[in-house]
């Protein structure tokens, strides 16, 4: 998600959603490979599938999400999912403040969201649609229970800004886009935008730029054969 100026949460302890360690050391090593990340743009196929819960941790892992910070900084972002990176995992950041080193970095791995309480309308932004802005509607509030990179449950019950970003990016999660949340007239405002970015995918495809949606699959089958259960 795209940086704006306005945010607040809070913390309210822990909680225990999903979550299965399941290291395989007899796998070869090449079959948990990570490769470089970079951000994808519509209509890459990881942002329109929904994402896998990871059943283990590796170093791979901790080195992604290292990687996703500095991607969601240099776009100027607020929050990054896994799958804007053509990974199949259910992970997403958040940083509100936009800037490492300041604000407070979250990791959210395996999110399950809850509780959601009254309504805001904000404008939000993509990082994997870059340029399209539009109001969104969501709860101005929710419960929010994951896992951190060391195993750990968290819990937060948050509003504000947080809980706007938050959704946002455990919509890219589900294979959603913030257009997809829009009423009929502002979907059609944006359908011009979408289209052209089709257009644009399809010609770094034709022109080898990019690998044929076959093969962007099969990499997403491999990553999460890797850390995922069936």
């Amino acid at each position: 998600m795209s940086r704006t100026d306005w945010l607040g949460y809070h913390n309210s302890g822990p909680a225990s959603p999903h979550f299965y360690p399941m290291p395989d050391a007899s796998a070869p090593p090449d079959a948990h490979a990570i490769g470089p990340l970079d951000l994808v743009e519509y209509p890459h196929p990881a942002l329109l599938r929904r994402a896998k819960p990871l059943a283990r941790l590796d170093d791979a892992i901790a080195d992604a999400v290292e990687r996703m910070f500095e991607i969601m900084y240099t776009a100027e972002g607020i929050g990054l999912a896994a799958n804007q990176v053509a990974l199949p995992y259910r992970i997403f950041i958040v940083n509100c403040s936009g800037r490492r080193g300041e604000g407070e970095e979250h990791v959210f791995i395996n999110p399950v969201l809850s509780r959601p309480r009254g309504t805001a309308i904000h404008e939000e932004g993509c990082l994997s649609l870059p340029g399209v802005r539009m109001d969104v509607r969501r709860p101005s509030k929710v419960v929010v229970d994951a896992w951190t990179l060391d195993g750990e449950p968290i819990h937060f019950d948050i509003d504000g800004l947080m809980a706007r970003v938050v959704q946002h990016e455990f919509d890219h999660l589900e294979g959603r886009l913030f257009t997809d949340r829009l009423p009929e007239a502002a979907a059609l405002e944006v359908r011009s935008a979408l289209d052209e970015f089709r257009e644009v995918f399809a010609g770094k495809q034709s022109r080898g730029e990019v690998p044929v949606d076959t093969a962007l699959v099969a990499e997403l089958d491999r990553l999460e054969a890797a850390r995922c259960r069936a």
